[in-house]
């Protein structure tokens, strides 16, 4: 006969997960400690780049032998420098042409002022975020181009990491009061592609687009990602409008006449493009996206292969 088991311990089991939980989040606050101030990349190339400030000067600007050496053609071959004291780090403008800008204020030439936790730098075109010393948020953003950040198809941003940044820079461009659009658009009859050629023409299309898009209609400092399927986004940062309703439109033509070629045959693609704008009433981050979803479901009911700009 054989002997009954016990059920498991409901609360053994919680518990268990509790201890594991708090345990891996000590590691990684134990990693953090590790960790050097660092100002990261929130706007501008490469997104999500961490310069640890590991030096007692360092010198930020165009020149190629800065230590942190930034390709933005708004800032300075030499323009500003940070330097360390004590742990303590300092930004001191150095005369550049556009500025340097700390939490939005202009700093005088060679004013000298002292960063703390999330101070945003605004260099030209380019926003570093400020992390002291031992932040756990440092080893976040170090993940930020590895794998589960890309789909694994285009190669381009996933969903994922896309709602991420979103958030972010959402709340980043209502603090500093910046033009922030969202671009939403996924491909017509796509489904009729699948059915008509097989999957494999299907992914040549998807792979064919995101190259298209990322080489010739967004700039670096833009975000590109799959959301899903045949649907894409494109967060476009400090861009009013009506300037992301051209670039969609250049993008629904890039699309158009695009040659797409599966076996020797030309495949028909078209897309359908929403836009919606950052606007006072909008108060988080996924009400900006279902905006720029709902232009989209329009541009489609209306015949598709347009743009909609929800302003």
């Amino acid at each position: 006969m054989s002997k009954k088991s016990n059920p498991p311990d409901e609360g053994t089991d919680k518990t268990n997960v509790l201890l594991d939980s708090q345990n891996t989040l000590l590691k990684e606050l134990e990693k953090a400690k590790e960790q050097e101030a660092c100002l990261i990349m929130i706007r501008g190339n490469p997104q999500g780049h961490r310069f640890f400030l590991n030096q007692k000067e360092m010198l930020i600007g165009r020149e190629p032998t800065a230590e942190i050496c930034i390709s933005d053609q708004g800032i300075s071959r030499r323009h500003a420098q940070i330097t360390k004291e004590h742990e303590v780090v300092y930004l001191t403008d150095l005369g550049s042409s556009n500025g340097s800008f700390v939490n939005n204020r202009r700093l005088d030439p060679n004013e000298k002022v002292r960063l703390t936790k999330e101070d945003m730098v605004k260099l030209g075109g380019t926003i570093l975020k400020f992390l002291p010393k031992g932040e756990l948020e440092i080893l976040f953003y170090g993940n930020l181009g590895s794998a589960a950040h890309t789909d694994r198809l285009t190669q381009i941003y996933n969903k994922g990491y896309l709602l991420e940044a979103l958030e972010a820079e959402f709340k980043r461009a209502r603090a500093l009061h910046t033009d922030f659009s969202v671009i939403f658009f996924d491909l017509d009859h796509f489904k009729k592609i699948n059915d008509t050629y097989g999957h494999d023409a299907g992914d040549l299309v998807l792979k064919e687009i995101s190259q298209l898009i990322r080489t010739s209609h967004v700039r670096p400092k833009d975000l590109f990602a799959r959301y899903g399927g045949e649907e894409f986004v494109i967060l476009l940062y400090n861009t009013p409008g009506k300037a992301a309703q051209d670039i969609a439109e250049r993008i629904r033509i890039g699309i158009e006449t695009h040659p797409f070629i599966y076996e020797n045959k030309r495949l028909p693609v078209t897309a359908s493009l929403g836009v919606a704008e950052i606007q006072a009433g909008i108060e988080a981050a996924q009400t900006l996206l279902k905006k720029a979803d709902q232009a989209l479901y329009e541009a489609k009911n209306g015949g598709r292969n347009q743009v909609i700009f929800k302003g």
